[in-house]
């Protein structure tokens, strides 16, 4: 039988994407009937950026509430939480997290957020339950109709890039860099813009002046957000070390042709068919992989559709399925038993 109670320890409600996933699946749980609750630091008065209908509780309340199982992404909160009873569940989201090997060691359970993830666990010894995905399906979407077609009104390429250059395995200036360039080797003009929810609110300072036309939207809603990937002709990611890329799920739901390294990607980004996968994360490597896209408005609109397709098996609800049957086989168990290895 599934867990009935489900904790979640976070270190904050911050606008990331990996918060975005206990969110998401939080409430999937929610609406099925689940007592469910989010355990953060400062949970007085906290409130998520995306929908939740379950309990947000500060940290120190944990050990009250009797529950199954409690899940965590981060090592030190993950050590540090006390549930008398419940299943211990590490949900491995970042390679070479910091305390990740004790949190391993301590875990009755370890997940993983993709194929990569369970491939960098399993070089240190760890079999960890694949828990990839997800996206939400009904926020990211295509448009209907989609104006992003072949034969379209004469306009630059509208070309879209996570702008969180403050985290340098995010690839921001990376990704720019090559859209500069494949806008140089194409000759095709194109228009940037940038997102971000920076905590203090200002636009981050670009290392340079750009040559290709270019905006920053700040602090996006959830349906602004969504608009920005339905307006965008193209993606592009310059992961590094990711476990789950959002950002290029999200767009690929959209409807927009995605660029990207195999970081955060490996589920649902295939070389050619429903991404244009750079084997490097160099500048001059991606532009390679964009200027065929740029120059072919028909292979972008084919990669797309492709994209979007494929995307759509990984729904967090696909995702929750998933970690319900790694928490009824342990659960079923009877006690406890630690099968994690410790990570060499």
């Amino acid at each position: 039988m599934a867990p009935q109670r489900i904790a979640l320890a976070l270190p904050h409600l911050g606008v990331y994407g990996g918060i975005r996933r206990f969110l998401e699946l939080g409430e999937v749980w929610f609406r099925r009937g689940r007592e469910v609750a989010i355990f953060v630091p400062d949970g007085a008065g906290a409130r998520p950026w995306v929908p939740f209908s379950g309990s947000i509780l500060p940290l120190p309340e944990l050990p009250l509430g009797g529950w199954d199982v409690v899940i965590s992404p981060d090592p030190e909160l993950f050590l540090g939480c006390r549930a008398p009873g419940a299943l211990r569940v590490y949900y491995s989201v970042l390679e070479r997290a910091s305390g990740e090997r004790q949190a391993i060691r301590a875990a009755d359970l370890v997940l993983a957020n993709s194929a990569g993830m369970r491939r960098y666990l399993a070089r240190r010894g760890v079999t960890a339950e694949d828990a990839a995905g997800g996206v939400n399906l009904s926020w990211f979407r295509p448009a209907a109709p989609d104006p992003r077609t072949p034969g379209a009104a004469d306009r630059p390429v509208r070309t879209l890039v996570y702008g969180r250059l403050s985290r340098r395995r995010k690839g921001t200036w990376e990704a720019v860099r090559a859209i500069e360039h494949a806008s140089a080797s194409a000759g095709v003009p194109v228009a940037l813009t940038l997102f971000d929810a920076p905590p203090d609110g200002a636009a981050p300072a670009l290392p340079r002046a750009l040559r290709v036309p270019h905006r920053w939207v700040l602090n996006p809603t959830q349906q602004g957000l969504a608009d920005l990937y339905r307006e965008a002709d193209l993606f592009v990611s310059a992961e590094r070390r990711a476990g789950w890329c959002n950002t290029a799920a999200e767009a690929m739901a959209s409807g927009t042709a995605v660029v990207c390294t195999r970081s955060g990607t490996e589920d649902f980004a295939i070389h050619d068919v429903t991404a244009a996968v750079s084997r490097w994360r160099w500048a001059w490597a991606l532009a390679r992989a964009i200027t065929p896209l740029l120059r072919d408005p028909a292979r972008r609109s084919a990669l797309a559709s492709q994209g979007a397709a494929r995307i759509r098996e990984f729904s967090w609800e696909r995702t929750a399925d998933r970690i319900d049957r790694a928490l009824e086989e342990r659960l079923g168990g009877g006690a406890h038993g630690r099968t994690a290895q410790a990570a060499r």
